[in-house]
């Protein structure tokens, strides 16, 4: 019997005791995370509960890897997966479990992608005839689909080529792109190198991107960056004459210089740039070793 507003008012209650989310350290959020599992079964209260559940464990978990134990809290988290969100029928709901499962991707081990993908491959697969109806979340799955770095090579380029074929109708969302230039990145943020799409694969989605609109289509110019990326490995890295001209459009659209950077040369992600990878700020202080 819980007051709906309460529920609702939760994360700002947090905040207001323990100071603004950005700026919790790995040590309380795997603490609140712990709270969170604890609690894990009564989640099915209301979708309420449900969403903000999901929403906070996967918060509180990001990025997965990079601290004490989270081998063993993902492991946990995991078992999760296949009983599936317990209200099916709130599109809010499968937003925010989609978006747990992107938050917590690096820490899940290849078997664990494996079925996710899976399952994005069937769902992400562009629906024909008029009576087609799409499954909620389209981006958050996009989303989670290009974080899935332990999955190989041809199953990003299935993923990829999918995702494409959406771009191709008219109203996708730009978002997608980004996912696109994540799926083709050069150097994996916490995966094998082996991992990568091919440097064909990469050339050619990169075509695409260059033959948008950047002031159109927001993502786009992040995307080159990721395609065009230099690794210093020529089995990786797309060729000079692509590189030169995604630098040049870089700098006609005025992109950060750390993006020039990581096309012109071989450089680390800086605290900003790693946010832009996983798709949201990491815990302050947190080291991404694997």
């Amino acid at each position: 019997d819980v007051d709906p507003k309460a529920i609702k008012g939760l994360r700002n209650d947090l905040e207001r005791l323990l100071g603004k989310r950005d700026s919790w350290e790995p040590a309380l959020l795997r603490e609140l995370f712990g709270i969170l599992w604890n609690g894990a079964r009564r989640r099915r209260r209301s979708a309420d509960h449900e969403r903000l559940w999901f929403s906070l464990a996967g918060y509180c978990l990001r990025p997965g890897f990079g601290y004490p134990l989270d081998e063993w809290r993902v492991g946990q988290l995991w078992t999760l997966y296949q009983p599936g969100p317990h209200y099916p029928q709130e599109a809010q709901s499968w937003a925010e479990w989609w978006t747990l499962w992107r938050r917590v991707a690096g820490g899940l081990d290849a078997a664990a992608q494996a079925r996710i993908s899976t399952d994005l491959l069937k769902a992400l697969r562009p629906l024909t005839g008029k009576a087609a109806k799409e499954p909620a979340g389209i981006d958050d799955m996009a989303r989670l689909a290009a974080v899935l770095e332990r999955l190989p090579a041809a199953q990003k380029t299935e993923l990829g080529a999918m995702l494409l074929a959406r771009l191709n109708r008219k109203g996708a969302s730009p978002q997608l792109w980004w996912a696109v230039g994540r799926l083709g990145t050069r150097i994996p943020a916490y995966g094998s190198a082996h991992d990568v799409v091919p440097v064909a694969t990469a050339t050619i989605w990169l075509e695409r991107v260059l033959d948008l609109d950047w002031k159109a289509v927001l993502p786009a110019a992040f995307a080159a960056t990721l395609l065009a990326r230099m690794s210093g490995d020529r089995e990786r890295d797309v060729d000079d004459k692509m590189r030169a001209r995604v630098i040049q459009r870089l700098r006609i659209a005025k992109a950060s210089a750390s993006w020039l950077r990581m096309v012109e040369t071989v450089v680390a992600l800086d605290e900003v740039d790693a946010g832009r990878v996983f798709g949201e700020t990491l815990p302050p202080g947190l080291r991404l070793v694997d």
